[in-house]
């Protein structure tokens, strides 16, 4: 069967759709990915990308960061997005026949697109993130409740959107699980800042690892200051650049930036950590419970990877921790706390580490993604 998947947001970003792309050709289908821009993430003959512009014409990531200027550069990038986004609909009524599924994937998709292109059709529709019901979000609301079936990765967020949306069956449940391929060939890369890990723990140090969004919501502040005097542990840092970041390479000096690696890179790297780090907090009412009820795809890195995780005591969390104790949840205001904590960890090192990979091999996604596709076919026939 064809799979036609509008994706607008980058797909190196997005490690939940890459696995979901994969699975769904492992499966034996073909897929076709509509992107705003050209994209060649993917080397298979069954994963075909088909660009609504032939040519790239972000202005944003032209130019290092500029205060002010990138803001408005970012501004004028979503504009003309969502001009370029409208020649959906053609495109999607031309591909679509009587053996093809249409899986909308990330609510960008319709943020930028609008909903028009779906008119008349049935479709699966895969939310992310968790957004409140408002006029910001009304074309995620109406593209849910026209869904024949919405997927989102965590089960309380199913509860709440069908609450909030009025959607008429709760959503399929798709955990945010990343494959961890086998013997990823490491780039030139890859291959320094593992140097640079092996440096660090010749030293006799412990690395913690923090990947993803550098940014307020995924605090660093209290961890830094847990391990402030202690010679034990470094924190490594894997994501792009941010003025946050830079903020904390002035005040912090046991914190190590590795830099920025496309998915499936970053994993080579992870893999010469020794702890993963997970925060989550809300910095406004529009965020708060899309970040307690988290549904992080890094919680499935980290223990694919074999390593254990400290991370703050929220809903989206706690409960695969506790479940499976593979890690330890921490009073992040607290520093004793948290050394406490690191330190029990590495106290019974082995232990977390052979529990992080059961976490990991618990979950199965592809029975999920088969039961999507087949009520979806079901719900076409009758």
């Amino acid at each position: 069967m064809k799979i036609i998947i509008p994706t607008f947001e980058k797909i190196e970003w997005m490690p939940p759709t890459v696995t979901l792309i994969n699975k769904l050709v492992s499966m034996g289908h073909e897929v076709i990915y509509i992107t705003i821009y050209p994209d060649n993430f993917f080397d298979n003959k069954r994963i075909i990308n088909i660009p609504l512009c032939n040519k790239k014409l972000e202005l944003q990531y032209r130019i290092k960061y500029i205060k002010g200027i990138s803001r408005l550069l970012w501004k004028w990038d979503v504009f003309l997005k969502k001009i370029i986004a409208h020649r959906l609909k053609s495109v999607v009524n031309n591909l679509l026949d009587n053996n093809s599924i249409l899986w909308v994937v990330n609510e960008m998709t319709v943020m930028f697109a609008g909903t028009s292109f779906l008119r008349d059709k049935e479709y699966i529709f895969t939310i992310y993130e968790l957004h409140k019901k408002c006029f910001y979000s009304r074309n995620i609301v109406k593209a849910a409740q026209c869904a024949k079936r919405v997927i989102v990765p965590e089960y309380c967020r199913a509860h709440i959107m069908q609450a909030w949306y009025g959607l008429k069956r709760t959503p399929i449940v798709l955990p945010n699980k990343s494959e961890i391929p086998e013997d990823i060939p490491l780039s030139p890369e890859s291959e320094a800042i593992i140097e640079k890990m092996k440096a660090i723990k010749k030293e006799g140090k412990t690395i913690i690892l923090y990947m993803g969004g550098i940014n307020r919501e995924r605090p660093l502040e209290p961890i830094l200051e847990a391990i402030e005097n202690s010679s034990k542990y470094c924190l490594a840092v894997l994501g792009n650049r941010s003025t946050y970041l830079n903020t904390l390479e002035k005040k912090y000096n046991n914190i190590l930036y590795l830099g920025y690696l496309q998915n499936p890179q970053h994993l080579n790297v992870a893999k010469h950590a020794d702890i993963g780090l997970l925060i989550y907090v809300g910095i406004s009412s529009k965020q708060s419970l899309n970040a307690l009820f988290c549904a992080p795809n890094k919680i499935f890195e980290y223990a694919g990877c074999g390593l254990p995780v400290i991370a703050n005591d929220i809903p989206g969390l706690k409960y695969s921790i506790q479940l499976y104790e593979f890690g330890e949840l921490a009073d992040f205001s607290s520093k004793e706390d948290l050394l406490d904590k690191l330190n029990i960890l590495t106290g019974n090192y082995h232990m977390y580490q052979e529990n992080a990979h059961v976490f990991f091999d618990s979950v199965s996604i592809d029975g999920i993604i088969d039961t999507a596709i087949n009520q979806i076919t079901d719900l076409s026939v009758n």
